[in-house]
């Protein structure tokens, strides 16, 4: 099966649809990570800095990542990619959270996959090193279909086949409630639904769903007559993740990987050329090397064919409008001919641009006075300086390009190709990766029929932890309790902390909201930090008070409040541990129960003091 799939080639349009978004959301996660960095990573916030400068080695990940969502030198940016995600995920602790396991994952295996066949600023470079005046060299588009699957293999069916045996074994998933559950405690909403939970069957449907859903999705993703039904459910269940849930770069996420599944003929139909006449015909000097080049460029980025080119020496006499043009300014001056209109110099960029729907605004901005001038200069400063020498048989006759050879056909031995030796290293991959799940699992397993207290089972068990440990920082390979039981028993508080300023004015950070909801600073890891390591179901007093310094600290640096001599007030508001049973207008009472006041920070010189009631006693 893996060699059929390895042979099938398709498109790899999709692939690099991929790469895009999953790009964008891994940005913008680095991007939160880099405004969270001191208080990540800090052992005080601006107080007791953290003994390296993580600013760093933040900034060059974010421009690498930049990096592989344009495509440009993209082997050499996947590798830094996946050594500062190895260095900066892998040094986060209590802020770590569940999408970080399927960046590192992924993020491996970005330095293997051909992810800039297509929609990439490495495809143009091969363009131009191969391409002449009189060869023009399309780079291969396609891929292997094992490049879409592996990818779903290793960031979705992986997680949920772990995930199943945790859901399998918890009380409320079992009875239908594993989207209302959750769901009912307010300092797990990012978006507030309450009329979507009280409607019992929707949400034992949903609940259910997503029990069928994941049990079955490892055994049947690679199969087209499954795809459509998996993508829709997969799509809808992770939208409403990043919708109700604080945690939106990992809804995000898990959206960009179902991406791989949408059928390559529909990412085909949407980049097809139109089948319209070109919206403006290109009018080149095919004897120049530059205008070659710039040809090449704008067919580039012109993916839905909407300019037409032509040489000025083969086409320009037979257009109407040009044939009274002297040739010697037809081949100094790139023309451009638009409904009967003709466009000469920058005007005819102007309208390359306009062509090019996402290309539009820069048409607008060089049309604005001053720039339209500036760019004329610069246009006019490149027209008279480029190479004119026409090309002849004596000065530069016609040389085949050496074209890249075919991978997959070089000979190792006799009867052993590069494409047989990848084959197997695939396989023997996909087998190890098998294996490392499957031990790492064992331990996701509660009920293994007395065989746990066995002294093999015992045995097992360490095995398990011991191969977790590497496989979890290298590639992701982890436990996936996704919101259980523990999670959530006991949970019967929600404590926020307000800041007192010197007027007496009371200021809420946006830590929680005043009804009880996720606020501005809880995303990602930063809300798991402070639900389940900070505060927690069973509160830990020590572990409450570094949490409340450390994210006091970082507010008030981040807002100009003197850390000399200030006061913060902590506030709980007691709730109801949801039933293992549906129950309507549950979230709204636990939203609308009151605030009590649970103890005072104090800031004095930089030393935090803290006095706090024990809060499981209120």
């Amino acid at each position: 099966m893996i060699k059929r799939l390895y042979n099938e080639k398709i498109s790899g349009l999709g692939l690099s649809i991929f790469r895009i978004a999953y790009t964008i959301v891994l940005f913008c996660e680095v991007v939160q990570l880099n405004y969270f960095k001191h208080l990540i990573f800090d052992k005080i916030p601006f107080i007791r800095p953290a003994e390296i400068d993580f600013g760093i080695p933040i900034k060059i990940w974010m421009i690498a990542i930049i990096f592989i969502m344009l495509g440009l030198f993209t082997r050499l940016a996947t590798i830094i990619n996946y050594l500062m995600t190895i260095i900066l995920v892998g040094s986060i602790t209590t802020y770590e959270y569940h999408m970080f396991y399927a960046y590192l994952g992924i993020n491996f295996l970005l330095m293997f996959l051909p992810i800039s066949r297509n929609l990439s600023l490495d495809r143009l470079l091969l363009k131009y090193k191969y391409s002449n005046t009189r060869f023009q060299y399309n780079p291969p588009e396609k891929i292997s279909a094992l490049c879409y699957l592996v990818p779903i293999f290793v960031g979705l069916a992986f997680v949920y086949f772990d995930s199943i045996f945790y859901k399998f074994t918890s009380a409320y998933w079992t009875v239908g409630l594993g989207m209302w559950y959750p769901s009912s405690l307010p300092f797990t909403n990012y978006i507030s639904i309450p009329y979507i939970l009280d409607q019992k069957y929707l949400m034992l449907f949903l609940g259910y769903l997503t029990l069928i859903f994941e049990l079955v999705f490892i055994f049947t993703f690679f199969l087209k007559k499954w795809r459509i039904p998996l993508l829709i459910i997969g799509l809808g269940l992770h939208l409403g993740i990043l919708i109700c849930y604080p945690i939106p770069w990992f809804g995000l996420g898990m959206c960009t990987i179902y991406l791989l599944m949408v059928p390559v003929s529909w990412w085909e139909k949407l980049f097809k050329s139109s089948e319209k006449p070109a919206l403006l015909t290109f009018y080149y000097d095919g004897e120049c090397p530059l205008c070659n080049r710039t040809k090449i460029t704008i067919q580039h980025f012109d993916i839905a064919k909407r300019i037409d080119f032509k040489t000025v020496q083969y086409y320009a006499e037979q257009n109407e409008l040009l044939k009274e043009i002297p040739t010697d300014e037809l081949l100094n001056d790139i023309h451009s001919v638009r409904n009967g209109k003709v466009y000469k110099g920058l005007d005819t960029y102007i309208q390359v641009f306009n062509a090019i729907t996402y290309l539009k605004p820069l048409s607008w901005i060089l049309r604005i006075p001053g720039i339209y001038h500036i760019g004329k200069a610069v246009y006019q400063y490149i027209a008279k300086n480029r190479n004119t020498e026409r090309c002849t048989e004596e000065n530069c006759g016609y040389t085949p390009p050496l074209i890249p050879v075919d991978e997959d056909k070089i000979k190792i031995l006799q009867n052993y190709t590069v494409k047989d030796f990848r084959i197997s290293l695939i396989k023997g991959s996909l087998c190890l990766v098998i294996l490392f799940q499957i031990i790492v699992s064992y331990n996701s397993i509660k009920n293994k029929g007395g065989f746990e207290n066995t002294s093999a089972g015992k045995e097992m068990s360490k095995f398990s932890d011991a191969v977790e440990k590497p496989t979890k920082t290298y590639f992701g390979i982890t436990h996936h309790a996704v919101f259980m039981d523990y999670h959530f028993n006991q949970y019967n508080h929600i404590i926020s902390v307000v800041y007192v300023d010197k007027k007496g004015q009371q200021v809420w950070l946006p830590i929680i909201n005043k009804n009880g909801t996720a606020g501005s600073y809880l995303h990602g890891p930063t809300w798991i930090k402070w639900t389940f390591r900070t505060t927690d179901n069973i509160i830990n007093q020590e572990n409450l008070k570094r949490g409340i310094r450390d994210f006091t600290a970082f507010w008030a640096r981040m807002n100009g409040v003197s850390l000399e001599d200030s006061k913060f007030i902590i506030k709980v508001k007691k709730i109801d541990t949801p039933p293992y049973h549906w129950e309507k207008g549950f979230l709204k009472k636990q939203m609308e129960k009151p605030w009590m006041d649970a103890g005072i920070v104090t800031w004095c010189d930089n030393k935090y003091t803290i006095d706090i009631k024990e809060i499981e006693s209120l």
